[in-house]
């Protein structure tokens, strides 16, 4: 937004630098990017009064001019215009000047024999407009020797306003006049609006009907006659390219003034051009063709708002006119449009089209709904007095709900404690009451409400109104302060501080973590050999996938596993160990969500060591899985972590070196062997671990408090024995037996030695058991500690047909 000083001070008065009030306006949410310095070439510019003209004694169509520069100082100048008359006050750039956009210098020459110091000037070589037809001519009454910036009173200084997209009330002079008046105590001037009018009325000579007041609440229309087009004044057009703005013509002129004036978008219709006198406001039908004033044909919709006669379309309403109804050389009589427009229909429009003009910018954001009457009687004013119209009496207002203001409640005390500032109620009801809403009392003491003006569409909550209060102390008189908190973050709830715990701890046997997608291919389940009544399944399909690869959610973290396995070793990387701690998800018969929970997937392959000077290659094999899940557990704090084999295997696994994982009688999971033919549906060819437990009921198993044991202070002593069994007997199951057995002294039972061989016979296995025993309050003897240690190896050997290994 540029903003004009001189025009600014005409709404309000302040007595401040354009540093300050830059700074001033900055600090209360205006932020302003810069101050143009226009006209800074036409410092050596000064009005002339021409006092004696000669020809040229060496050209036939130039001629000598002697000018008056003031003070008594007259200079000779070479020129060649047709308009040179004796008495005229006329522009003269002296020597030093630069002129034009490349800066050109006006030097001391010498123009066939005569010297000429300075030059005459036209309109286009200051700047202020196209015409070079001869010299501008200015008013008689000015005296020689003046600045023409000062003598012309031309906006020198322009502020360059960045306004935050909430702010459509500020995108006019007024806008920003009606800041600076609250923010430095001073009244608001505005600007005469009354024209004279003249009979007969406009109404029985033009008519509007509005079709849709959802999309345009209100539509105002004012109606000028006698007009006679042509250029603009010097004031006017001065102001307007210093907007940014081009002038044409001195009714469209006037349109564009007001839209910076005021903020309101206007638009003359030449009145003779609209069929029926009539304007009818309706929705486009679909597929509707318009051609705009760019002369571009626009394809509209259904959405978009259109301003018609009685018998075709001649504007889009808030973005752009129609050439059927543009004002010409011919134009005598216009129809002035001032109304509202819905902001997301013409943001809509707007975005469609891609044809951003400044009305569509203002409407977008809002304008003031209660001021469009009086921009159209401005209007009506500006092109009686530059124009030479005649008015018609009255104005055609369709307003079928009038706004009402919405009331907004706001706490004093809440308000002071949010900008960390000392308010009192006389000071907030004043700043808010400055800044034109209407404020009343609250239900109590420490409490107002608030009517906002309709211009004013960003207010809507009290925290808004707050930011208003902040807006006139200035963003940078509210203090500074850290705010007082607790330094530290809460707890993380217990699932992720298991599932944390849980990766460090996998990560700790040299697993590596694996993120999959968890989207996966529809044939998944086929590929790992899941019985057709398997819960994993009842998949959930995707309605937009990212690929048909990936079009299920994952019911299983292993086809993703395996996957990004065979992917690693088709890129030569052999050894490969991975975890994965992800949700899977599965369908719910009646239900629209699936079930989701998370579980633990692992994978191995190759090596779980390399061979080295002390020991050979370690191939992976069912031994490391079944430690990684004990490791697991204890990490956990978890006992009774059992391994058996006594169900049927899964199908993806296989039967000979399998096992099913429980805790305390709680079934997590499966973990073995890869099946060849399953390993071959992921195009692996080698030895495959795997394993899948469910983590969601590990974290529940999980205790949550720690349990500490002193430190002992006598030693242990321990046993050894080596029993033959069975082949076909599990470990665990002796295992499990011994450390149930009843001896107070006994503090664990584990297996160090598992042997085959001769002199066993085949079918038989040794197994070696150590006991560790200990008493808390003395060293044991071996006298103590035999007759237990003997009943629970004959225990063992009864139970399990054992024999002592001789």
């Amino acid at each position: 937004m540029l903003v004009p000083l001189k025009w600014l001070r005409e709404m309000v008065d302040y007595d401040l630098t354009p540093a300050q009030l830059s700074d001033l306006l900055t600090n209360s949410g205006l932020e302003v990017d810069g101050v143009i310095e226009r006209y800074s070439g036409l410092n050596k510019v000064i009005t002339a009064k021409l006092v004696e003209v000669n020809p040229h004694p060496n050209a036939d169509r130039l001629r000598l001019a002697t000018v008056d520069c003031g003070g008594g100082r007259t200079e000779t100048v070479v020129c060649g215009a047709p308009n040179l008359e004796i008495g005229m006050i006329t522009p003269l750039a002296q020597v030093g000047t630069k002129l034009g956009e490349d800066g050109q210098e006006v030097t001391k020459v010498k123009i066939r024999g005569v010297e000429s110091k300075g030059m005459l000037c036209s309109e286009r070589d200051l700047g202020l407009s196209d015409d070079h037809s001869g010299l501008m001519v200015l008013d008689p009454g000015l005296e020689p020797g003046l600045e023409l910036a000062q003598a012309l009173d031309l906006e020198t200084q322009v502020l360059e306003i960045s306004i935050t997209p909430n702010r459509g009330d500020a995108l006019s002079i007024l806008g920003v006049a009606r800041d600076v008046a609250a923010l430095v105590g001073s009244e608001l001037k505005l600007p005469p609006w009354e024209p004279t009018e003249h009979q007969p009325g406009i109404v029985g000579q033009a008519e509007i009907e509005v079709l849709d007041s959802h999309a345009c609440p209100r539509y105002t229309g004012c109606l000028v006659k006698n007009l006679k087009i042509g250029p603009s004044p010097l004031w006017m057009r001065d102001r307007l390219m210093a907007c940014g703005v081009r002038p044409i013509s001195n009714v469209v002129d006037v349109t564009n003034y007001i839209l910076l004036e005021l903020g309101q978008p206007l638009h003359a219709f030449d009145f003779a051009e609209l069929g029926g006198a009539k304007v009818v406001v309706r929705m486009a039908a679909e597929g509707e063709k318009f051609v705009t004033l760019d002369g571009q044909e626009r394809t509209l919709t259904d959405q978009d708002l259109m301003i018609c006669d009685a018998e075709r379309a001649v504007g889009l309403a808030g973005v752009m006119g129609g050439l059927n109804s543009e004002v010409t050389e011919g134009t005598t009589t216009v129809l002035i449009e001032s109304a509202f427009f819905d902001p997301l229909t013409i943001r809509r429009t707007s975005k469609r089209l891609g044809l951003s003009t400044e009305a569509s910018y203002r409407f977008e954001r809002g304008i003031d709904l209660e001021g469009c009457a009086i921009a159209g009687s401005r209007a009506a004013l500006l092109m009686d007095q530059l124009a030479g119209g005649e008015v018609a009496a009255g104005i055609i207002d369709v307003y079928p709900s009038p706004y009402q203001a919405p009331s907004i409640p706001l706490s004093i005390s809440r308000t002071a404690r949010y900008l960390g500032l000392p308010l009192t109620k006389d000071k907030v009801v004043g700043q808010l009451e400055s800044l034109g809403l209407t404020v009343s009392d609250g239900p109590d003491e420490d409490s107002i409400v608030a009517q906002p003006p309709a211009l004013r569409t960003d207010l809507e909550r009290p925290v808004d109104l707050t930011e208003e209060v902040a807006r006139m102390v200035g963003y940078n008189n509210i203090p500074s302060r850290l705010p007082q908190a607790e330094i530290g973050a809460p707890a993380r709830p217990w699932p992720q501080r298991v599932r944390a715990q849980a990766r460090d701890v996998m990560a700790a046997q040299g697993l590596d973590e694996a993120i999959n997608y968890s989207f996966e291919h529809p044939k998944a389940a086929d590929r790992l050999g899941l019985d057709a009544d398997d819960y994993r399944r009842s998949t959930v399909k995707l309605i937009n996938p990212l690929s048909e690869e990936q079009s299920e959610l994952r019911t299983s973290l292993l086809p993703g596993l395996l996957a990004t396995a065979a992917r690693n070793l088709a890129h030569r990387v052999l050894d490969v160990g991975l975890f994965e701690i992800g949700r899977v998800f599965v369908a719910q018969e009646s239900q629209v969500l699936p079930l989701e929970n998370f579980r633990l997937g692992v994978v191995l392959c190759g090596l779980m060591a390399p061979a080295s000077w002390w020991a050979g290659e370690q191939p992976v094999s069912f031994s490391y899985l079944k430690g990684a899940a004990q490791y697991l557990a204890e990490a956990l704090d978890l006992t009774g972590l059992a391994f058996d084999s006594a169900a049927e295997a899964p199908n993806y696994l296989d039967p000979a070196e399998w096992c099913r994982i429980s805790l305390n009688g709680e079934v997590l999971g499966e973990m073995g062997r890869l099946e060849k033919r399953i390993a071959a549906n992921f195009d692996l060819d080698r030895p495959v671990y795997v394993m899948d437990l469910d983590f969601d009921l590990l974290t529940d198993l999980a205790p949550r408090q720690k349990v500490y044991t002193r430190l002992p202070r006598f030693p242990e002593l321990v046993r050894d024995v080596a029993l033959v069994v069975e082949e076909a007997l599990p470990a665990g199951e002796m295992l499990a037996q011994a450390r149930a057995f009843s001896d107070p002294w006994l503090q664990s039972v584990e297996i160090f030695d598992v042997y085959r061989g001769k002199p066993l016979e085949k079918g038989q296995k040794s197994l070696g058991l150590r006991f560790t025993y200990r008493a808390e309050d003395r060293t044991l003897t071996e006298e103590e500690v035999t007759p237990g240690y003997q009943a629970l190896v004959d225990e063992l050997m009864k139970s399990f047909g054992a024999t002592l290994r001789a």
